[in-house]
């Protein structure tokens, strides 16, 4: 893993600032590229090919190609004695040259050949274009800015910032982060900086300063009815066998994330094989909370060294303000504290983690899947119902419809009211109601932000297209970003298994009755797992990475937040009374369960981002 950085004119010392400010994402060396049309920054974190000879930015034998680039391509070996017997030459044992000479062979088409995570910049110097890339689904990230004249790109908002552009708060994305816990589609909180989507890229014209954006890779719906359910057993245990085998291919020590739960721990079980070295599980414990018990009994049974860290609100608030810097946006989804902490500890012992994330969004892991089918396809609830249900919600008043105390059944009233099952199954994935928002803020209009939704448009049933969402929106958006900017903050590697090209293909052929099968989600997953693990592990219920936030409000949290949400920020852009009313219910104790727990929560990560970017608080200051 890496940080990749560059812009469209000549500036050392500017790209210097930039590599130093991401030396987190890549801390054992670093290299810059400059010439008339472009300027190229890479720091690095060196897993394969330790030598010199994998610095970034890296070229080919003429120097007419350029690349900086973070992630791993775990096909390269195979790629590269392709590209041999076609009479490329190399120079090293790296996976980045590969993509160089897939490059100058394929042309554009050699995206298609990578089976990896990657964001990578490509410079072809004959053609004066620079070409952005993230993979598939959208494991590594990649920001640009662009007004017209300069262009810059990074792994890392915050290296962009360095360049003066205008900080401006993007309302729309404010929006979505207060429904969803995260910007949706391609906008970030900053309104001119932007992100290259999953499975997408995107070529400037350094000559003429243009700038073309496409699709190379999408979802492709393709049921295999003709086979029986052993059938995709077998197929997907072959897949996973293969997935991991290729995760390990590294020139240090890979260790694993373990949770406990179906994905982790069929993840690594398929990978404990392979590996022929003291193999490092970490587990993440909560004072109110924990998987623990789940977690030892997998690593028991797969002979690996395992650790345990449990987490308090006073390690929250000796890191938070630390942890908000790393995350560019603000820290919606609370588990990315989780991520962090697991990462510092997994740090002291390996520099690459395998983990099991993106089984419920490719298998139907979570609830709501079965509820949306329950009520937006088995149920056929007659559109001018559902019509009246939505205009009886609207009638009433925001005191009541938009106040999270009060409105729980107005809010699961809302739900039935949607004409749709896409908008329906958003609706479910989201944090605060359309009303609870304008109840917060001073701004009383409500933003269409599904129209910023990545919505699938080669999926048809139900089940998948439900999946498909979670996976271009929720997974890539939400929890990717976290697991990036975490593990990356600590210098750490991230692979995950499951989530494969092939993997994610191939689950696309499964009959949708093999994910969600007689009320149990991920069905097939834990069919293919039963070579590798007990069925206690594999046939319990979901339990989910849950954050004891509500705890942590309540108890020694409660000063520090109602401290923030006095904040210049909320102050500017929240209704002054609907501040009052929160405060109260904290001061009271009155966090009764997660839901009141996120819009607390929420208010306090705007407020901590805002100081960190925008009144320059230093990621070190302590809450």
């Amino acid at each position: 893993m890496c940080g990749i950085m560059g812009f469209n004119f000549q500036d050392k010392n500017l790209v210097l600032k930039m590599i130093q400010t991401l030396r987190h994402r890549g801390p054992d060396d670093f290299g810059f590229y400059i010439d008339d049309y472009i300027t190229l920054g890479h720091t690095r974190l060196s897993i394969i090919d330790l030598s010199k000879r994998g610095r970034q930015p890296m070229s080919n034998e003429d120097d007419s190609i350029w690349i900086t680039y973070n992630g791993e391509i775990y096909n390269y070996i195979e790629l590269r004695k392709e590209l041999e017997e076609y009479g490329h030459e190399f120079k090293s044992n790296t996976d980045t040259e590969v993509i160089i000479h897939a490059y100058e062979e394929y042309g554009l088409g050699f995206l298609n050949k990578l089976r990896g995570m990657f964001a990578l910049a490509l410079y072809d110097l004959n053609k004066k274009i620079l070409i952005l890339a993230r993979d598939p689904v959208g494991k590594k990230p990649i920001y640009y800015y662009f007004d017209g004249n300069r262009f810059i790109f990074a792994s890392e908002i915050k290296a962009l910032l360095l360049h003066e552009i205008p900080k401006k708060i993007n309302f729309e994305a404010f929006y979505s982060f207060l429904a969803f816990q995260y910007t949706i589609g391609d906008q970030t909180m900053f309104e001119d900086v932007k992100k290259v989507l999953g499975g997408h890229f995107l070529v400037f014209d350094l000559k003429n300063k243009r700038l073309y954006i496409d699709k190379y890779w999408d979802i492709k719906e393709n049921i295999i009815n003709d086979r029986d359910e052993n059938y995709f057993i077998n197929e997907l245990r072959k897949l996973l066998d293969e997935s991991a085998r290729l995760r390990l291919r590294s020139d240090v020590p890979v260790g694993a994330f373990l949770s406990g739960g179906i994905d982790s721990s069929t993840a690594i079980a398929f990978a404990r094989n392979y590996v022929d070295y003291d193999f490092h599980t970490f587990s993440m414990g909560f004072k109110y909370f924990s998987e623990l018990d789940y977690a030892r009994k997998v690593a028991e049974h797969l002979g690996t060294i395992h650790h345990e860290i449990v987490i308090d609100e006073k390690d929250v608030i000796k890191e938070f303000y630390k942890v908000a810097w790393h995350f560019d946006e603000p820290v919606g989804d609370a588990a990315i504290v989780a991520n962090y902490f697991l990462s510092k500890e997994a740090n002291r012992y390996v520099k690459v983690v395998l983990a099991g994330e993106a089984g419920d969004e490719l298998f139907g892991g979570y609830g709501n899947y079965k509820t949306n089918l329950k009520y937006f396809v088995n149920l056929k609830v007659p559109k001018i119902l559902r019509k009246l249900i939505g205009k009886s919600v609207e009638i009433l008043p925001l005191s009541i419809k938009g106040n999270p105390w009060i409105n729980r059944n107005v809010r699961r009233l809302y739900y039935l009211s949607h004409d749709d099952l896409i908008k329906a199954h958003l609706y479910t994935t989201r944090g605060m109601s359309d009303h609870e928002i304008l109840w917060l803020l001073k701004r009383k209009k409500r933003i269409d932000i599904y129209r910023k939704a990545i919505i699938p448009k080669n999926v048809k049933n139900p089940l998948n297209l439900m999946l498909a969402l979670d996976l271009k929106n929720l997974l890539a958006e939400k929890y990717l970003m976290k697991a990036d900017k975490a593990t990356m903050a600590n210098g750490i590697e991230e692979r995950l298994i499951l989530m494969d090209k092939k993997i994610v293909e191939f689950s696309y052929k499964i009959p949708p009755d093999l994910k969600i099968k007689n009320g149990r989600g991920k069905w097939i997953l834990r069919k293919a797992g039963e070579i590798k693990l007990p069925k206690e592990i594999l046939w319990r219920k979901k339990q989910g990475f849950g954050v004891p936030i509500d705890y942590w409000i309540r108890g020694e949290m409660r000063d520090i937040v109602l401290q923030h949400l006095e904040g210049e920020f909320l102050r500017k852009y929240f209704d002054k009374n609907s501040l009052k009313y929160v405060e109260e219910k904290i001061k009271r104790g009155m966090i009764e369960n997660y839901h009141h727990a996120l819009v607390a929560w929420s208010l306090f990560a705007l407020e901590v981002w805002y100081n960190v970017y925008f009144k320059n608080f230093n990621y070190s200051t302590r809450i």
